[in-house]
């Protein structure tokens, strides 16, 4: 009789029949294929794994693994389908590493082997690029004055695919065949590209003008790709000669789009345009009326001697050779507009001749001293003083004690600055010293026969000279 167990909640019965257990016919054939050795449900199959990827740049390493291969693996043979690799063609690892050392399509083949001499192959492609050449240039110098000789070094280009392996000793692993085989080099004036094959040769050329020049080295492998560099040269010296605005052009600045020039015979400012030296506007240079006991001697808005000219915060500074004065111009209103004169610098330490704004302060080359004078713009005052070395102060304005031999005939006159740096004029000569310390830096000839005002405008350094040809000149020039 079947037990019943009696639901008393739902006043049923209900009857509990046991449950056969059993392994069915599946359980059944795995348990006896396994317990015979067979390899009826895991049979023998090569796989092949590769990381990271099967496509590369040449050398192209690739780690290969067997771990997924199926069935009683006992032993493997990879062979990777690179000849040129020599004994590391091969390999009985289960994840070994192969770098192919130059560019094709290379089949890389697993066969794994079971204890009972059973086998099983598997294939996969391994796609390798042509690594692009690397190209080196280097040159020396890369700045002098014109004619400038340079010799160009090209010898630390190499095409990657020419190296052989870091992983491999050399003695095993033959050096593959890539190489530069051709490279130009242009030479960024004009003239005619130098080409060849041997990047380790030196190759010279010479600048005739000055400029800034960029030469381009490209160069090409064995197997058609190429790859570029270049270097930047400069030749200093003069690349432009304008004619002054005037008979007598001494302080230039430049406003970011324009140059101001003044003129000490006409005693007017003029606004020229950089490109080719049209006068495009002018005014009568600032000065003070005299006022002896309160009457004006002479007219009420006279015209003054411009000296050194200055560009900063956005107006036109001007050194007044007429009243030893510093005037803060808008030279953008008429000169009878209140608002062209916008400030007035007096002072009895200096007498104002060459003018520069820079590092948030007004330079100026003393007439009578010879000393560089660093200036608050607000108010003129003194912050620091400088002397070009081996050039020295006006002696003949100083202390009579001091040795007749030292006294400077040729006041600096022009002075510019850029990036910490001074540029100021003395005699014939253009002088870099650094604005902090005075140190000379370097000196180069002036190039007319009376320098006088300086300004950079942006990489260039602008020269206004008294005595060039005809009515003065304005020269551009490159400096070290």
């Amino acid at each position: 009789m079947k037990p019943r167990l009696r639901n008393h909640r739902m006043g049923q019965s209900a009857v509990l029949r046991p449950r056969r257990v059993g392994l069915g016919l599946v359980g059944i054939l795995l348990l006896t294929a396994v317990l015979a050795g067979c390899d009826f449900f895991f049979p023998l199959q090569a796989l092949i794994t590769v990381a990271p990827s099967s496509s590369g740049v040449a050398p192209f390493s690739v780690n290969f693994g067997s771990g997924s291969s199926t069935g009683n693996v006992v032993a493997r043979q990879w062979t990777f389908g690179d000849p040129a690799s020599g004994i590391n063609n091969t390999s009985t690892l289960a994840s070994p590493n192969h770098t192919f050392l130059d560019d094709g399509s290379y089949l890389v083949t697993l066969t794994v082997y079971d204890a009972d001499g059973f086998s099983s192959t598997a294939t996969i492609s391994i796609h390798v690029a042509n690594p692009s050449p690397s190209a080196g240039l280097a040159a020396l110098p890369v700045h002098g004055p014109a004619p400038l000789t340079v010799l160009f070094d090209l010898s630390s280009s190499y095409d990657p695919a020419g190296l052989s392996s870091e992983s491999a000793p050399e003695a095993i692993v033959p050096t593959p065949t890539g190489s530069i085989v051709a490279y130009t080099l242009d030479f960024g004036d004009g003239s005619q590209a130098a080409t060849g094959t041997n990047t380790s040769q030196l190759v010279s050329h010479t600048y005739v003008t000055a400029g800034y020049r960029t030469a381009s080295l490209t160069v090409m492998d064995d197997d058609g790709a190429v790859t570029a560099t270049s270097i930047d040269i400069t030749v200093e010296g003069t690349v432009a000669t304008l004619p002054g605005p005037g008979s007598d052009p001494a302080g230039i600045a430049y406003d970011g789009a324009f140059l101001w020039v003044g003129d000490v015979t006409t005693q007017l400012v003029y606004k020229v345009r950089s490109t080719d030296g049209a006068v495009l506007d002018s005014f009568a240079a600032p000065a003070t009326p005299v006022l002896p006991n309160g009457i004006v001697i002479g007219p009420s808005d006279p015209a003054g001697t411009p000296g050194g000219l200055a560009w900063g915060e956005g107006a036109l500074w001007v050194a007044s050779l007429s009243d030893g004065r510093i005037y803060k111009l808008n030279p953008y209103v008429p000169r009878t507009n209140p608002s062209h004169i916008l400030a007035v610098i007096e002072n009895a330490v200096y007498t104002p001749n060459g003018l520069a704004y820079g590092g948030g302060y007004l330079w100026t080359t003393d007439l009578s001293t010879g000393l560089i004078y660093q200036l608050l713009p607000s108010s003129g005052a003194v912050v620091g003083v400088l002397q070009i070395p081996g050039v020295g102060p006006n002696a003949a304005s100083l202390s009579s004690s001091i040795s007749p031999q030292a006294i400077v005939t040729d006041l600096p006159t022009g002075i510019a600055w850029r990036d910490g740096v001074l540029w100021v004029v003395s005699g014939d000569r253009l002088y870099k010293i650094l604005a902090a310390t005075g140190t000379l830096l370097t000196s180069i000839d002036a190039p007319g026969n009376a320098p006088y005002g300086l300004a950079f405008a942006g990489s260039y350094l602008w020269n206004a000279d008294t005595g060039g040809p005809g009515s003065g000149a304005l020269y551009k020039l490159i400096v070290p």
